[in-house]
């Protein structure tokens, strides 16, 4: 059966990880970060193993990225929900300005017919949480279920230790670069680098108020047809 996969990036991925992502037989791949990114931590596959790469890069430009936005807590000049805010900001405007890449990944999706598909990011829990909640709403899972399985990125081990990595990495850049400690603490540096309910919630709302519903979102905004939901879901639901 067809399947549909979320991780975070596979560059850290060891011969035996490799083999284990073989082993889903993924044929495609669709990574949300920028050329940047993939340029900086590149997928790696086992040698028999080469998925076909949907390269769909999102990424603020309105609104700060995590880089600017991390370094203004640090720093002092921004306190914990000021912070926030510009992640809330950020989810909405990859809906409203880069719907694009999200169509991008339904026409990949369908278009992978035979194979498994694998969506991911950096951590897989920004960018391709928001793709991961528009499938599952599109195969017919709730919203709140679709909000649920988002928050999972909380929970698993890859993505906790990613997070950590985040959070050590910016903190020990900002000593080293200003010879002080950050004005916050760890844990509001990790609230930026994890999930919360308002980031996903700030998404699917920005869906709403662009096209009156998630559903309508999915349709008008991104072309998602109903015959190309009929066939995701003859191809990825099971009946009870």
């Amino acid at each position: 059966m067809d399947q549909l996969f979320r991780s975070g990036h596979l560059a850290y991925a060891d011969s035996s990880a490799q083999k284990d992502i073989a082993a889903l037989d993924i044929g495609v791949v669709c990574d949300f970060r920028t050329d940047e990114e993939q340029q900086e931590h590149p997928n790696r596959y086992a040698e028999d193993h080469t998925p076909e790469l949907i390269s769909l890069p999102v990424w603020p430009i309105g609104t700060p990225g995590v880089d600017k936005t991390v370094a203004r807590l640090l720093r002092g000049d921004a306190d914990i929900d000021q912070a926030l805010a510009d992640q809330y900001c950020g989810y909405r405007e990859f809906v409203r300005e880069q719907s694009a890449q999200f169509a991008g990944m339904f026409q990949a999706v369908l278009k992978n017919n035979q194979r498994a598909t694998l969506l991911h990011c950096s951590a897989g829990k920004d960018r391709t949480g928001i793709a991961s909640a528009l499938l599952l709403v599109a195969l017919g899972v709730s919203q709140d279920d679709a909000r649920a399985d988002y928050l999972l990125s909380a929970e698993g081990h890859g993505a906790i230790a990613q997070t950590q990595f985040y959070v050590d990495k910016y903190w020990a850049a900002h000593i080293s670069d200003h010879g002080t400690d950050p004005v916050c603490t760890q844990d509001e540096v990790h609230r930026l680098f994890s999930v919360q309910m308002e980031k996903i919630d700030a998404a699917f709302d920005e869906m709403e108020r662009v096209a009156g519903s998630v559903d309508d979102y999915m349709r008008k905004t991104l072309g998602l047809t109903d015959q190309a939901r009929a066939e995701l879901l003859r191809r990825y639901v099971e009946e009870l």
